[in-house]
């Protein structure tokens, strides 16, 4: 076995069986819920169905052997099955669905031979564990079948019908005399609700309570008596540099209301920024004006390089020429176009 659990052989001796409980397999197709209950992984189900459906479908009957391994827990030993293998369609007498009564279905002697060879190669971490069959509808085993199940199921063995159609997937029939389960459906696991523990009473303490005025606690000891809103105030009843002049109040009483601080609001300091947003020059295509002491000094160093520049290519025409005035007058061009950039630029 592969991971620890044993399957059952038909007619085989008694073994122990490893413990494991049921509640893992919630989901399962289940036919008991006690001592030698069966549950069907949903896999398997789905496909026998399936194959049922497919037989119904071409008018014969399939049928085959089950494979799985057995556990036990605390309600005691059930019985999961985890395999299957179909016998082949045609190879068995009395596959053909017939319309005068039961069907005389049963696995040969061949065929069983041919599906144990696949189980040995397929199955090897299990056993076989019964056998099963389908109908078209709903319905149950016939005599023959009590024969067949008879010489495939062991004590703990299980023999599958499954239906072709309807809304019912099949039953069971446990043990080699086939009777039915005590229940069947789905098996679920019930999870108990966690108790929540009861808080213990604070106890009593001497020390007397501590009121945190500022966070809004009240002084009132019964929560049914809200102080009324406070009245407004006449600018005649109040006292000149003390506020507002105070009721008098019972001996022993206690107040908790609290002057109100007022904070002056802060002032701006620093020189007045206006947001260029306001200023008319910011409109769409217009450009604020620029004075000459408003330039960029990036700009002012582009504009003195130019200037430069063109007084030395000034000088070395003049001198390739061997002509001051033809150096003069290209100078002279080069600074007026240098000059008329700078103002075309700001219009």
């Amino acid at each position: 076995m592969t991971d620890g659990g044993t399957a059952f052989q038909p007619g085989a001796e008694e073994v122990s069986v490893p413990f494991r409980p049921r509640s893992a397999y919630a989901g399962y197709r289940a036919f008991g819920d006690g001592d030698g209950a069966v549950l069907v992984e949903p896999k398997i189900t789905h496909k026998l169905r399936e194959a049922a459906e497919n037989a119904t479908a071409e008018r014969r009957i399939a049928g085959g052997l089950l494979y799985g391994r057995g556990w036990a827990d605390e309600q005691g030993a059930y019985l999961v099955i985890g395999g299957y293998l179909e016998a082949g369609p045609g190879e068995n007498s009395g596959d053909r669905i017939s319309s005068d009564g039961p069907d005389n279905f049963t696995l040969s002697e061949a065929d069983l031979r041919l599906l144990r060879e696949d189980a040995a190669r397929m199955y090897s971490a299990s056993l076989e564990v019964g056998w099963w069959r389908t109908l078209p509808d709903l319905g149950e085993f016939g005599p023959n079948d009590f024969v067949t199940q008879a010489e495939l199921v062991g004590p703990d063995g299980v023999g599958l019908l499954v239906y072709g159609s309807g809304p019912h997937w099949g039953t069971a029939y446990l043990g080699p005399d086939g009777h039915a389960p005590d229940t069947a459906g789905t098996l679920t696991v019930v999870v108990e609700s966690e108790v929540v523990p009861a808080r213990d009473p604070v106890p009593e303490s001497d020390e007397p309570e501590r009121i945190d005025l500022g966070a809004g606690e009240s002084l009132l000891t019964d929560p049914g008596e809200i102080p009324a809103p406070p009245a407004e105030i006449d600018v005649d009843d109040l006292d000149p540099g003390h506020g507002p002049a105070e009721e008098p109040r019972p001996a022993g009483s206690v107040s908790a209301r609290r002057e109100p601080v007022l904070t002056p609001a802060p002032q701006p300091t620093g020189r007045r920024v206006i947001s260029p947003v306001s200023v008319p020059a910011q409109e769409w295509g217009v450009k604020p004006p620029i004075s000459g002491s408003e330039m960029p000094v990036d700009v002012m160093i582009v504009i003195g390089a130019l200037v430069v520049v063109a007084i030395v290519a000034a000088i070395i025409i003049g001198v390739l020429l061997k002509s001051a005035a033809i150096g003069v007058i290209v100078g002279v061009v080069g600074l007026i176009a240098i000059f008329v950039f700078r103002w075309m630029s700001h219009l």
